[in-house]
């Protein structure tokens, strides 16, 4: 050791422990990849009073076989420093048996969970009638969020004036359901409001057209008979 400690190459314990692990010591040095020319090994470093703490080390020797480097993989009593050689063969033991058990074990191949039926409108590939005014969103397929009945909006319009709103729902059992509902109808209290109102009479009248065509072109198409409304 170059600092605090010096390997006593006379200390028979020294010599005996490194004997008795030298296939271990050679086999960490193949696990870690160590350059040439350093070595796993062990070291006592003296102590005041006679006392000792061992170490489990990596280290390197000069031209003079005078160590240069050393750096302590564990360190402590010589127990202790044993335990952990002990710890990294074992795991090197574990890894190894691993690797060969998933080498020689067949890969069962994984279950796909089969996926949800997809629902698709009968109507879908109908052509859509001409509307006077756009709707937003206007023609969709949009699920309305129902978790006990899964319905899905055919078609959907709001009125920006009067705020009420035509619904045509369709059921995956194939009923179909019209609605027309006030979202708000505000106390009126100025003239301002019944202004707003008759001013938004004419583009109403033309909205209230256009569901009566799309209420009557899904009638036209519904070849199943499950037209309901509200």
């Amino acid at each position: 050791m170059t600092t605090q400690s010096t390997i006593d190459y006379s200390n028979t314990d020294l010599q005996a422990l490194g004997r008795a692990y030298q296939n271990d010591t050679e086999r960490l040095e193949r696990i870690m990849l160590l350059p040439i020319g350093y070595h796993v090994g062990f070291a006592c470093i003296q102590g005041a009073h006679g006392s000792r703490t061992w170490e489990l080390n990596v280290f390197h020797c000069d031209e003079s076989d005078e160590i240069d480097f050393d750096t302590a993989i564990a360190q402590g009593t010589l127990q202790e420093v044993e335990t952990a050689l002990h710890t990294l063969m074992a795991a090197d033991h574990a890894h190894r048996r691993t690797l060969d058990y998933f080498a020689t074990t067949p890969v069962e191949p994984s279950k796909t969970e089969p996926k949800p039926h997809e629902w698709h409108s009968r109507f879908e590939n109908i052509e859509r009638p001409t509307l006077i005014l756009e709707h937003t969103p206007g023609w969709t397929w949009q699920d309305t969020g129902d978790t006990i009945s899964p319905t899905y909006y055919l078609f959907r319009s709001t009125d920006p004036v009067f705020g009420i709103q035509f619904d045509v729902i369709e059921r995956q059992d194939g009923s179909l359901e019209t609605s027309l509902l006030s979202e708000t109808w505000d106390e009126l209290v100025s003239a301002e409001d019944l202004l707003k109102y008759g001013d938004g009479t004419k583009r109403f009248a033309q909205w209230l057209d256009d569901c009566a065509i799309v209420s009557a072109w899904v009638r036209g198409n519904d070849t199943e008979g499950g037209y309901d409304h509200e």
